[in-house]
């Protein structure tokens, strides 16, 4: 009689341990993304620099409109100008503010060219121009030409083919990827979109037997085909470049993208790649980052091993859902 009792007992003692866990994981992510984040202030560089990214991308892509409205995005102009004349004075020139010119010097040119007056705007542009020195530094803004015949024939490859022979690879041969391939292959999976190209990803990569092996053991999925992992990679995203309570988890949306990108760009090397599954505690997230020195304005979204193929291997079935399961087209209303 008194068994039920005891057993319902257990069970309930388990579910709240359960909910104070998960209550605490939230925590752990909600006090992170308010010290980094800017959705109550904008004091760190990132916070900075990603205002500067979001009102030049406004600028940038209203210029790509099929019916541009001219005049538009004055406020915005002004604005990434003001900011910018702080942010050089406290960081320099960098990236960011050379991308920011290059975008404001196409806006203005469109605009005269079209006889559009915004000579206030243009003047005070002209003078922050002189006050920045970036000599043999500057790089594109504004829009290029594209063709679709440049499209087509870049992209004419049999995608299905290629999708259909993506693996999670668990069996490498012996010998880590070499700091050239993987330049190559991080070079490629950063033309993967991002929130008003702010780029917040940042990929950790390790090809060196020994560190690979230590920062393999913070994750557990990869404990039976660990000695195999010649190279691993880790992507993270940085939340000070976030904006907003809706941007909560654009972090994890971006990286996620930018993760997906890496993996098919591996894929694209002839190289086999696996995820490893970054959903972990708060105390084993910790470890990994002081292991490392992964900064605590970052999220890790996930590891990933990568390795040169063997000539024959074995890898999951891994079948797929029926695809009226996955696709709803054109769906109604109601």
């Amino acid at each position: 009689m008194d068994y039920p009792q005891k057993h319902d007992s257990g069970l309930m003692l388990n579910t709240l341990k359960i909910k104070i866990l998960l209550a605490m994981a939230f925590l752990y992510d909600f006090k992170r993304y308010w010290r980094y984040s800017f959705v109550a202030h904008q004091t760190s560089r990132g916070n900075r620099r990603a205002i500067i990214r979001i009102f030049t991308h406004y600028i940038e892509g209203g210029m790509a409109f099929p019916d541009v409205r001219l005049g538009y995005g004055q406020d915005k102009a002004a604005s990434v100008m003001m900011k910018l004349r702080s942010y050089h004075a406290d960081f320099g020139v960098d990236e960011t503010v050379l991308w920011a010119l290059a975008t404001l010097k196409a806006y203005f040119a469109y605009h005269a060219e079209r006889d559009f007056d915004l000579s206030e705007l243009v003047d005070e542009f002209d003078a922050l121009s002189q006050n920045i020195s970036a000599r043999g530094q500057e790089i594109m803004g504004g829009t290029e030409v594209v063709t679709s015949a440049e499209i087509r024939a870049a992209g004419m490859i049999d995608f299905e083919k290629f999708m259909q022979h993506r693996h999670s690879v668990r069996q490498y041969a012996k010998e880590p990827l070499d700091d050239e391939t993987i330049v190559r292959i991080v070079r490629n999976a950063q033309q993967c979109p991002s929130v008003c190209n702010r780029q917040t990803c940042k990929v950790y990569a390790i090809n060196n037997l020994e560190r690979v092996q230590e920062v393999l053991a913070f994750q557990a999925g990869n404990a039976g085909f660990r000695q195999d992992i010649q190279t691993v990679f880790i992507v993270t995203s940085n939340l000070s470049e976030m904006n907003l309570i809706g941007e909560r988890y654009q972090g994890w949306i971006d990286g996620g993208i930018f993760a997906m990108a890496l993996a098919l760009a591996i894929h694209a090397e002839g190289l086999g790649a696996c995820f490893l599954n970054w959903s972990v505690q708060p105390s084993q997230d910790r470890a990994m980052r002081k292991h490392l020195g992964i900064t605590d304005d970052e999220l890790v979204i996930t590891m990933m091993s990568a390795g040169h193929l063997k000539e024959v291997f074995s890898v999951p079935v891994s079948h797929r859902r029926p695809l009226e399961e996955v696709l709803t087209l054109n769906p109604s209303d109601s």
